[in-house]
Formats: C-alpha cells, sequence, structure tokens
C-alpha cells in the first residue's frame, strides 16, 4: 500500500509537468532574452557597449520583467488548479487514495519549483557572466543575488495568491479575475475610498494618502515602482507582505479542506464568502459611481445620485455572477439592508464633517507647517521638480499667517478647472509637537475674496516662498557654466552666455527681480523672456521666465547688447493678420500704429468667439508661428470699422 500511494504522488508530479512544464520553459527564455541575451549582444557591441550604464539588473526593460512576473505565476496557478472547475476531472482526482492535504502541497511545490527554475538559472548565467567575462564591470554579484530575490519574492507571493483565490471560486474565468482583485484590491479600494473622502470632506487632501495608497498598499503596484537598477524596499513592507502571503499558504490549505467538490461551476463555492463578494462589488461600483458624477457636475446631489445607481448596478451584476442569471429581484431584501447601512454611514459623514472641516490647529501647538501649491512634501531629490524645494514655515508669524489663510479658504468656495478666473490650489500640512500631522488641500478663487486674496500674495510676496518655488536661488553658481537667453513668444531668438562674469551678473539680477516682483502684478504673459540654465548636470533642466518688469535683468543684458534681439519693436513686424473665431473672415494690419496698440493688448489664447487670433508677419527674426489672441474690445477703432465693413 505505501509503495502504491507514493507512485500516484510521482504521477501527480509528472502530470503536472506535462501539463505547465512548458509555461516554466517559455518563461525562462523570455528572462534569457530580456538580461543574459541583450547584456551580451549591447557588450559585443562597440558602439552600444559605450552606452550601457552600470548599476541592478532592472536596467533591461523592467516593465517587460515586472509583468512577466504578475502574469507567469497567475496563469501557472490556474492551470495547475484547474481540475477544480471541471466536475468530472475533480471527482476522479478527489477519488485517488490521496489526502487532499498532499494533492495540496504536490501542486504547489511543483508551481514553486517551475518558477524557481527559470529564474536561477537566469542567475547562474549571469553570475558566470559576472565572473568570468569583462561583461562583470557592468554589474556585480550582488546585483544578481537582489534580483533573484526580488524576483522569487513576487513570483512566490503572486503564486500564493492564485492558489487562494483557486480554493474560492468554481469557474476558470472568475479564478483569473479574482486573483487580480485580491493582490489589487488593498490599493483600489483606499484610492475609491480617499476619493470620495475628498467628495464629503472640504480639504480632504488626496495627494496626501493616494501616494501611500499606490506604492505600498498593493505588491503589484509596490514591486512596479521599485523595479528599478537600486531598488529601496522597506523592510518592514516586505515583512508585512511575507506575512501575508504565510497566511495565503495557510488559508488556502484550510479552505481545500473544507471544499465542497460539487461546487465547481459556482463563481464562490462558499457560502459565507458570498455576501461578501456581493457587497464588496456592490461597495466598490457605489463609489465609482458617486465620484463620477462629482466629476461631471460637482453637485453633491447628482453624487447621491452615482452611489444609489452604481450601487445598484454592483448589486445586479454581483447577484447575476452568483447566480449566473439576471433574475436577480427575489433578492432584494439584500440590497436593501445595503441602502439602509450606507444611509447610516452618509448621515455618520455629515455628523463629523463640520469638525473635521473647521479644525485648524492651535499655534502653540505647532511645530512647523508646510506650504505649496502641490503636494511634494518630501525632500527626496527623485520627487521633485529641479530646483524647487518645499517650502515648511518654523517661525511664529509664518505659521499665524497660514493659519489666517487657512480660516479664509475654509469658507470660500471651492473652484473647479473650468475656473478662468484668479485661481490657487494650496496644500497644508502642519506637523505637530507631539509628532502628528493635520494635512489640508483645497482649490479656490481670489477674485471675490479679498482678505483671502491679500493673505495669499502675502505668502507669496515672501522671500522664504520664492526662495522655495523658484530654481535660481536653489543651484550653486557654480553648477551654471552658461545661460540660454530666449525670446519665445511672437519671435524666436537666441543668444548662449558663456562668459563667466556675465553669467554671475545675470543670475544674481534675476535674484534680485524675483526678490522685488510684488505677486499682486499680472506679468505681461505674451512679452515672456526665458534664461535655461545650462548646469554640469546631465538630467537636471533649470530655467527661468521674466517679463520686462525685470528691470534689473533687462538692464544686464542691455549692457551686454544682447536686448535687442531679444524684444520685439514695432518696427520688427511688417504686418499682422487677424483671422475672427470661425476662421471666416481674416483682415490684414500694416498701419504701425494699430500694430502698437495690438501688441500691448495681447493675450495668450481666448474662448470669446468676439475674439480674434493674431499672427505676426516679421521684417527681421524668426516667427514662432504660435497663434496669439486679442478680445474684440481691445482691437482699435479703426479695425472694428475694418471689421465691420
Amino acid at each position: 500500500m505505501p509503495s502504491k500511494t507514493s507512485s500516484i504522488k510521482k504521477q501527480i508530479i509528472l502530470h503536472d509537468v506535462r501539463q505547465v512544464g512548458w509555461l516554466s520553459v517559455l518563461y525562462f527564455l523570455a528572462l534569457l532574452l530580456i538580461l543574459p541575451l541583450q547584456i551580451i549582444i549591447q557588450y559585443s557591441n562597440p558602439q552600444t557597449r559605450e552606452y550601457m550604464e552600470k548599476g541592478g539588473l532592472f536596467l533591461y526593460i523592467p516593465d517587460l520583467q515586472w509583468l512577466m512576473s504578475i502574469t507567469v505565476p497567475v496563469l501557472l496557478g490556474i492551470l495547475l488548479l484547474r481540475y477544480l472547475h471541471k466536475k468530472q476531472v475533480s471527482d476522479f482526482i478527489h477519488s485517488m487514495p490521496v489526502k487532499r492535504s498532499s494533492l495540496y502541497h504536490h501542486h504547489l511545490v511543483v508551481g514553486l519549483v517551475l518558477l524557481f527554475i527559470p529564474i536561477m538559472l537566469n542567475a547562474l548565467i549571469l553570475l558566470g557572466l559576472q565572473a568570468f567575462t569583462g561583461i562583470g564591470d557592468y554589474f556585480n554579484a550582488t546585483h544578481v543575488l537582489s534580483w533573484l530575490g526580488i524576483m522569487l519574492f513576487l513570483n512566490i507571493f503572486i503564486l500564493l495568491a492564485t492558489f487562494f483565490t483557486g480554493m474560492i471560486t468554481g469557474l476558470f474565468s472568475m479564478h483569473f479575475v479574482l486573483t487580480y482583485i485580491l493582490v489589487l484590491l488593498p490599493a483600489g479600494l483606499a484610492l475609491l475610498l480617499i476619493a470620495n473622502m475628498s467628495i464629503l470632506f472640504v480639504g480632504y487632501p488626496v495627494e496626501y494618502y493616494a501616494d501611500l495608497a499606490i506604492f505600498k498598499f498593493s505588491p503589484v503596484s509596490y514591486f512596479f515602482v521599485n523595479f528599478t537598477p537600486e531598488p529601496e524596499f522597506s523592510w518592514i513592507m516586505m515583512s508585512v507582505y511575507a506575512v501575508a502571503g504565510v497566511l495565503l499558504y495557510v488559508a488556502a490549505y484550510w479552505l481545500y479542506a473544507h471544499r465542497r467538490m460539487e461546487a465547481t461551476s459556482q463563481a464562490i463555492v462558499y457560502p459565507f464568502m458570498r455576501p461578501v463578494f456581493r457587497n464588496g462589488v456592490t461597495f466598490c461600483f457605489m463609489m465609482v459611481g458617486g465620484y463620477y458624477f462629482h466629476v461631471m457636475s460637482s453637485s453633491f446631489a447628482w453624487v447621491i445620485f452615482g452611489y444609489i445607481a452604481g450601487s445598484l448596478m454592483g448589486f445586479i451584476i454581483a447577484e447575476a455572477i452568483l447566480n449566473k442569471t439576471w433574475r436577480v429581484y427575489s433578492n432584494y431584501k439584500s440590497y436593501l439592508i445595503f441602502a439602509v447601512s450606507l444611509a447610516v454611514v452618509l448621515i455618520a459623514v455629515n455628523l463629523v464633517k463640520e469638525n473635521y472641516e473647521n479644525r485648524i490647529p492651535s499655534a502653540d501647538n505647532i511645530e512647523k507647517v508646510y506650504f505649496g501649491d502641490s503636494y511634494i512634501y518630501t525632500e527626496d531629490p527623485e520627487y521633485l521638480e529641479p530646483g524647487i524645494k518645499p517650502l515648511f514655515f518654523t517661525d511664529k508669524q509664518n505659521i499665524e499667517l497660514v493659519r489666517d489663510l487657512h480660516e479664509q479658504a475654509i469658507a470660500a468656495p471651492r473652484a473647479d478647472d473650468w475656473y478662468e478666473g484668479d485661481m490657487r490650489s494650496t496644500f497644508i500640512v502642519y506637523e505637530l509637537k507631539n509628532g502628528k500631522k493635520v494635512a489640508r488641500s483645497y482649490t479656490y478663487s481670489l477674485d471675490d475674496n479679498p482678505e483671502l486674496k491679500s493673505l495669499q500674495h502675502e505668502i507669496e510676496g515672501s522671500n522664504l516662498y520664492k526662495y522655495a518655488n523658484n530654481s535660481v536661488f536653489n543651484i550653486a553658481l557654480n553648477d551654471i557654466y552658461a545661460v540660454d537667453v530666449q525670446s519665445n513668444n511672437i519671435k524666436q531668438s537666441s543668444t548662449t552666455v558663456t562668459d563667466r562674469e556675465l553669467v554671475d551678473r545675470l543670475i544674481e539680477a534675476v535674484k534680485k527681480d524675483i526678490e522685488l516682483a510684488d505677486p499682486q502684478e499680472s506679468l505681461e504673459e505674451v512679452e515672456t523672456y526665458s534664461l535655461d540654465l545650462l548646469t554640469n548636470k546631465d538630467q537636471d533642466y533649470y530655467y527661468v521666465e521674466f517679463d520686462n518688469s525685470y528691470k534689473n535683468t533687462i538692464e544686464v543684458l542691455q549692457e551686454a547688447g544682447l536686448y535687442d534681439d531679444l524684444k520685439v519693436y514695432t518696427e520688427d513686424i511688417s504686418s499682422i493678420q487677424l483671422e475672427n473665431y470661425e476662421r471666416s473672415n481674416t483682415v490684414t494690419i500694416e498701419d504701425q500704429e494699430d500694430i502698437k496698440h495690438i501688441l500691448d493688448h495681447l493675450i495668450y489664447y481666448s474662448e470669446n468667439e468676439d475674439s480674434y487670433f493674431v499672427t505676426f508677419n516679421l521684417n527681421r527674426g524668426r516667427s514662432m508661428q504660435d497663434e496669439l489672441s486679442i478680445e474684440y474690445d481691445d482691437l482699435p477703432e479703426s479695425i472694428k470699422n475694418q471689421l465691420e465693413e
């Protein structure tokens, strides 16, 4: 009898290998093409070798490596457990004198080995290349072992997740879908909750919490952002995922031991899991519906409609999947229970809403406060725009200034992306002395709130704000070897300054002009120039935009004889073409007085149907060919008369 049992186990292993071994072979070949062969090909060609980078093995098509790591284990697990989806095969397998625990471990071990072999073989090839060839100059053994560990960890975790979902469902298609729902659910659910919290609570900072949800709550996204030449994995997160993998293994084992074999064609084979599935799908659809109508209308009444419509759709879909029919009305009581629960939650939210929205920490409890127009709370240069630093206020006067602005922002109406007036997006994070943080985010108009406008301009006019948000203050002068001065609106003109003294004078003049600039003054946007700061840092790009209000910068350019080539004078323009909004009528302007008047009233683009597109024909210099606009009311009377003829 023991020998007979051993023979059956051997046949199970051989059957699994014959069934899915081809997938392991393809995986090996794919990794071989992506890594060892690609490295050898690049190294053997002197031209491509010159551009080879030194570093980790995720330099080589990391997106494809990640994609295979989250698809091959899923396909492998689904194929190994395919017998659970077919009644005749399932009955035959479970009629054999083999315990379920033995079957489970046989399939799991075969899957692990078939994943381990292609990854390990490629690692051994890479170690051989590193040890015995000149290719070893481009990566080391540590890089190979790091790649091996990361790939095995992710592949094993995804396989365990696939085995877990395989025990829940009796349908092949649902097995595939549920696996990706499982590994994406924490991040997806967190994002949906965060998005809907921003609807329910004014000031809720979506960006502050969304980054955490995207990068950490799902192994799929967490490993994706770390498939880099120098991955930075957190031991805490890796430990969490390791524990989660063990729990998936134990849960799958327990579920298999208690699975009813006749449930081979059911979407969810365990009755106690069906309400979880039904309510989970209903809840997710509800949040998607609410957020969709919020984006489309910005009306809370439509949000409520979206919640109701989305939850109904989700309930119907979930019931149809569970019962394999669209006749789902008999279970309407379940939806009514969900609807009542939703109403209770919304009432509870309304009770705490005012307390959350009106909370501003006391100045005595604040250690420092972050203030910016977007979420760049980290000081890690990898996540920052070159030359831009996060702004933190630490002195009491500035902290009180931010608190006063925060108080006004709470009462200000929310502005959307379609607003065409003076609008601001503000992100505030208070770091309290007890170690806690209070984060808020607002988008508001300054047009109808003079006090808010005054506070906003006072902060934007402070040197601390200007230093943090202008790259010219955050780069060492020694790093700048040249400055490219450009006129980039009506005409295209560029001059590169390499003289060390002139470069230093330009930078100092720009700094002085930025410090003197009044944020309340609107920029002459159509007379904008720019300085491109050319540095020794290959990947960083620094630039400064300025206009004719930058007196010190203009003076330096004039003294250097560079300004005349940048500025557009009326004598530079031979004619202007005006074209109406419908592009059905064109007028040519040649009078110098009219040209000067139009130059003084240009804007970049107008959506008003009575505006006109403006195109320039230059006597000297090269036109940018970008169409500018002018409002009808700003046209000279002579031109208005000509247009009306």
